[in-house]
């Protein structure tokens, strides 16, 4: 390994890097294998290449304050294009696995809309730590990141069984409040038209009279199915 030892060399030995270092420079963890480490030099120069000398963009989240996304298949194309391998997706994967800055947040892509050209792409994601900055993110930012991470989604059946049944218990519960709403509407609605004719009836038989009725009562009659237009109250 000894053309790829001077990785961490190259950025002084800098022991936590941000986003603004990328992809000049990337710390690979110890002890990882000659073809990983061979393939991490390739991608990031790829990378470095077609920034800095053909202006192509390769982070489709520009605007992130720690995270890089990638387009798997543009990394693989501008790896090729670069040093003439074609390395398959997986190999690039399990090579990110071993970098210790940035660090991949998950081991395969996920689809993901680009914030480059609006276009779907099969992401992956490298994350700058950020731990041992006390600066909180501001809420454009805390947004941004809401919204990516509804953008994300899960291929596992596993997940989209409990997305649909979550989304199911939310509709069910949705329909329960609106149902029991408009029930508690009619029931004022009911009552209000029994204390008004109520009202109208006793000020015409005895001005003075007054109605003694307790709401129990009052429920009783908007729910009972008897005909109570004889009732005298």
């Amino acid at each position: 390994m000894s053309q790829y030892n001077t990785a961490q060399e190259t950025i002084d030995e800098v022991a936590t890097l941000t986003k603004t270092d990328s992809p000049a420079a990337w710390i690979m963890k110890t002890d990882i294998s000659e073809s990983h480490a061979s393939i991490l030099h390739n991608l990031f120069n790829a990378l470095f290449v077609s920034e800095r000398q053909y202006s192509i963009k390769t982070d489709h989240t520009p605007n992130h304050i720690s995270i890089i996304t990638l387009d798997i298949n543009q990394v693989q194309q501008l790896i090729n294009a670069h040093c003439g391998k074609l390395i398959t997706h997986m190999e690039i994967i399990e090579a990110l696995c071993d970098l210790a800055e940035p660090k991949l947040i998950l081991p395969s892509p996920v689809p993901f809309r680009s914030e480059i050209d609006d276009q779907r792409i099969e992401a992956i994601r490298l994350e700058y730590d950020q731990s041992n900055k006390a600066t909180p993110l501001p809420k454009s930012k805390t947004d941004q990141i809401a919204l990516e991470l509804s953008q994300v989604t899960f291929n596992e059946e596993a997940d989209e069984i409990d997305k649909c049944d979550a989304s199911r218990r939310w509709i069910e519960r949705a329909m329960y409040l609106e149902e029991s709403h408009i029930e508690q509407q009619d029931t004022i609605q009911s009552l209000r038209a029994i204390i008004i004719d109520m009202a109208e009836t006793l000020h015409v038989a005895d001005p003075n009279a007054r109605i003694s009725m307790t709401s129990s009562d009052l429920l009783d009659l908007v729910h009972s199915q008897k005909d109570m237009s004889d009732n005298a109250f």
